[in-house]
Protein backbone atom coordinates (compact mmCIF):
# COMPACT_ATOMS: atom_id res chain seq x y z
CA UNK A 1 0.00 0.00 0.00
CA UNK A 2 1.17 3.42 -0.78
CA UNK A 3 0.92 5.83 2.33
CA UNK A 4 -1.96 8.21 -0.13
CA UNK A 5 -4.16 5.23 0.02
CA UNK A 6 -3.06 3.62 3.35
CA UNK A 7 -5.81 4.17 5.99
CA UNK A 8 -7.94 6.62 7.58
CA UNK A 9 -6.00 8.31 10.12
CA UNK A 10 -5.15 11.34 7.53
CA UNK A 11 -8.67 12.27 7.54
CA UNK A 12 -8.13 13.95 11.40
CA UNK A 13 -5.64 16.62 10.46
CA UNK A 14 -6.93 16.71 6.53
CA UNK A 15 -10.56 17.81 7.87
CA UNK A 16 -9.35 19.18 10.72
CA UNK A 17 -12.78 21.49 11.66
CA UNK A 18 -14.59 18.21 10.71
CA UNK A 19 -16.16 15.42 8.40
CA UNK A 20 -18.49 13.11 8.50
CA UNK A 21 -17.64 9.73 6.42
CA UNK A 22 -20.01 6.40 5.42
CA UNK A 23 -19.06 3.56 3.80
CA UNK A 24 -21.49 1.58 2.52
CA UNK A 25 -20.89 -2.41 1.08
CA UNK A 26 -21.36 -3.46 -2.48
CA UNK A 27 -22.65 0.00 -3.79
CA UNK A 28 -21.82 2.09 -6.43
CA UNK A 29 -20.83 5.94 -5.60
CA UNK A 30 -23.78 7.08 -7.26
CA UNK A 31 -26.06 4.98 -5.59
CA UNK A 32 -24.82 6.05 -2.20
CA UNK A 33 -24.91 10.15 -2.85
CA UNK A 34 -29.37 8.91 -4.05
CA UNK A 35 -29.84 7.07 -0.72
CA UNK A 36 -27.91 10.03 1.12
CA UNK A 37 -31.00 12.42 -0.25
CA UNK A 38 -28.91 13.96 -2.95
CA UNK A 39 -31.22 14.99 -5.94
CA UNK A 40 -30.50 13.50 -9.43
CA UNK A 41 -30.31 16.67 -10.77
CA UNK A 42 -27.36 18.12 -8.38
CA UNK A 43 -25.20 15.43 -9.09
CA UNK A 44 -21.84 16.47 -10.69
CA UNK A 45 -17.80 15.94 -10.64
CA UNK A 46 -16.19 17.80 -8.23
CA UNK A 47 -12.97 18.32 -6.57
CA UNK A 48 -12.76 19.01 -3.09
CA UNK A 49 -11.98 22.76 -3.62
CA UNK A 50 -15.07 23.34 -6.12
CA UNK A 51 -17.07 21.79 -3.46
CA UNK A 52 -16.08 23.22 -0.72
CA UNK A 53 -15.89 27.29 -2.78
CA UNK A 54 -19.87 26.16 -3.67
CA UNK A 55 -20.94 25.45 -0.15
CA UNK A 56 -19.39 28.37 0.97
CA UNK A 57 -20.69 30.70 -1.80
CA UNK A 58 -24.24 29.40 -1.51
CA UNK A 59 -24.80 29.04 2.44
CA UNK A 60 -28.52 28.46 1.55
CA UNK A 61 -27.74 26.10 -0.76
CA UNK A 62 -27.36 22.75 0.97
CA UNK A 63 -24.66 20.43 2.13
CA UNK A 64 -21.83 19.01 -0.42
CA UNK A 65 -20.98 15.51 -0.06
CA UNK A 66 -18.70 13.84 -2.38
CA UNK A 67 -18.63 10.13 -2.95
CA UNK A 68 -16.57 7.36 -4.55
CA UNK A 69 -15.41 3.47 -3.95
CA UNK A 70 -12.67 1.66 -3.18
CA UNK A 71 -11.93 -1.32 -2.15
CA UNK A 72 -15.63 -3.21 -2.32
CA UNK A 73 -17.02 -0.17 -0.12
CA UNK A 74 -18.72 2.76 -1.52
CA UNK A 75 -17.82 6.07 0.76
CA UNK A 76 -19.23 9.45 1.14
CA UNK A 77 -17.27 12.76 2.36
CA UNK A 78 -19.12 15.68 3.98
CA UNK A 79 -16.88 18.36 5.03
CA UNK A 80 -19.48 20.12 7.26
CA UNK A 81 -22.33 18.60 8.92
CA UNK A 82 -23.07 15.12 9.11
CA UNK A 83 -26.33 13.32 6.63
CA UNK A 84 -25.73 9.97 8.33
CA UNK A 85 -26.18 11.01 11.24
CA UNK A 86 -29.94 12.57 11.25
CA UNK A 87 -32.97 10.35 11.81
CA UNK A 88 -33.47 6.81 9.57
CA UNK A 89 -30.28 7.62 7.46
CA UNK A 90 -28.65 4.74 8.91
CA UNK A 91 -30.76 2.07 8.49
CA UNK A 92 -31.79 3.06 4.82
CA UNK A 93 -28.17 3.32 3.77
CA UNK A 94 -27.56 -0.17 5.45
CA UNK A 95 -30.94 -2.07 3.84
CA UNK A 96 -29.34 -5.22 2.35
CA UNK A 97 -25.57 -4.50 2.98
CA UNK A 98 -23.60 -2.84 6.09
CA UNK A 99 -22.53 0.60 6.90
CA UNK A 100 -19.72 2.25 8.87
CA UNK A 101 -20.17 5.88 9.99
CA UNK A 102 -17.34 8.26 11.36
CA UNK A 103 -18.04 11.63 12.20
CA UNK A 104 -15.43 14.19 13.70
CA UNK A 105 -17.25 16.97 15.25
CA UNK A 106 -17.73 18.31 18.73
CA UNK A 107 -19.11 14.43 19.21
CA UNK A 108 -17.08 12.15 17.27
CA UNK A 109 -18.89 9.32 16.28
CA UNK A 110 -18.73 5.46 15.43
CA UNK A 111 -21.68 3.51 13.91
CA UNK A 112 -21.69 0.32 12.30
CA UNK A 113 -25.37 -1.19 10.87
CA UNK A 114 -26.30 -4.23 8.98
CA UNK A 115 -29.42 -5.14 7.31
CA UNK A 116 -31.10 -1.42 8.15
CA UNK A 117 -30.16 -2.13 11.92
CA UNK A 118 -27.39 -0.22 14.29
CA UNK A 119 -25.44 -2.74 15.37
CA UNK A 120 -22.75 -0.72 17.48
CA UNK A 121 -23.09 2.73 18.28
CA UNK A 122 -20.62 5.24 20.75
CA UNK A 123 -19.20 8.50 21.29
CA UNK A 124 -15.48 8.00 20.68
CA UNK A 125 -14.75 9.77 23.86
CA UNK A 126 -17.22 8.23 25.58
CA UNK A 127 -16.76 4.59 24.48
CA UNK A 128 -18.02 3.08 27.41
CA UNK A 129 -21.52 3.87 26.35
CA UNK A 130 -22.61 2.07 23.20
CA UNK A 131 -25.46 1.53 21.57
CA UNK A 132 -27.26 -1.07 19.49
CA UNK A 133 -28.08 -5.02 19.05
CA UNK A 134 -24.72 -6.08 19.26
CA UNK A 135 -22.57 -3.10 21.38
CA UNK A 136 -19.50 -4.82 22.62
CA UNK A 137 -19.37 -6.47 19.27
CA UNK A 138 -15.84 -4.49 18.35
CA UNK A 139 -14.61 -4.44 22.12
CA UNK A 140 -11.75 -6.38 21.66
CA UNK A 141 -10.83 -4.70 18.38
CA UNK A 142 -11.53 -1.19 20.71
CA UNK A 143 -9.01 -1.73 23.11
CA UNK A 144 -6.55 -2.70 20.24
CA UNK A 145 -6.81 0.43 18.47
CA UNK A 146 -6.61 2.96 21.36
CA UNK A 147 -10.46 3.65 21.61
CA UNK A 148 -11.04 2.47 25.27
CA UNK A 149 -9.62 5.37 27.74
CA UNK A 150 -7.72 2.45 29.94
CA UNK A 151 -5.86 1.00 26.48
CA UNK A 152 -4.99 4.66 24.74
CA UNK A 153 -1.88 5.77 23.88
CA UNK A 154 -0.86 8.75 25.73
CA UNK A 155 -0.91 11.51 23.13
CA UNK A 156 -3.87 9.82 20.93
CA UNK A 157 -7.26 11.66 20.21
CA UNK A 158 -10.28 9.37 20.69
CA UNK A 159 -11.36 10.28 16.74
CA UNK A 160 -7.76 8.61 15.85
CA UNK A 161 -8.76 5.52 17.68
CA UNK A 162 -11.72 5.27 16.05
CA UNK A 163 -10.41 6.07 12.18
CA UNK A 164 -8.15 3.00 13.80
CA UNK A 165 -10.93 0.83 14.84
CA UNK A 166 -11.90 0.93 11.32
CA UNK A 167 -9.18 0.14 9.89
CA UNK A 168 -9.08 -2.46 11.51
CA UNK A 169 -12.51 -4.16 11.84
CA UNK A 170 -12.82 -3.92 8.17
CA UNK A 171 -10.07 -3.19 6.39
CA UNK A 172 -11.05 0.53 5.50
CA UNK A 173 -8.55 2.99 3.73
CA UNK A 174 -9.58 6.29 1.21
CA UNK A 175 -7.16 7.04 -1.47
CA UNK A 176 -5.97 10.60 -0.20
CA UNK A 177 -4.88 12.45 -3.14
CA UNK A 178 -8.05 11.23 -5.33
CA UNK A 179 -10.46 12.65 -1.91
CA UNK A 180 -8.22 15.79 -1.52
CA UNK A 181 -7.06 16.68 -4.93
CA UNK A 182 -8.94 14.49 -7.70
CA UNK A 183 -12.98 15.05 -9.20
CA UNK A 184 -15.41 12.60 -7.19
CA UNK A 185 -19.12 12.19 -7.77
CA UNK A 186 -20.54 14.74 -5.86
CA UNK A 187 -24.11 16.04 -4.96
CA UNK A 188 -26.24 18.04 -2.62
CA UNK A 189 -28.22 17.35 0.15
CA UNK A 190 -30.69 20.16 1.69
CA UNK A 191 -30.34 21.36 5.43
Amino acid sequence: MTSEVDGLEWLSDAYADGFAVVFVRGVEARELLLRLGCPEESLALLTREDAEEQELDDEDGGHVIRAGTHGGWAFAVQRWGARVLEEDVIPALSSGTELVALVKSSLPWFAYAAKGEQVCAFDAGMPHIRHGSDPDRFLTLMGEAGVLRETRPEGVRPVDAMLRLAELAFGLSLPRREIESGELAAGVVED
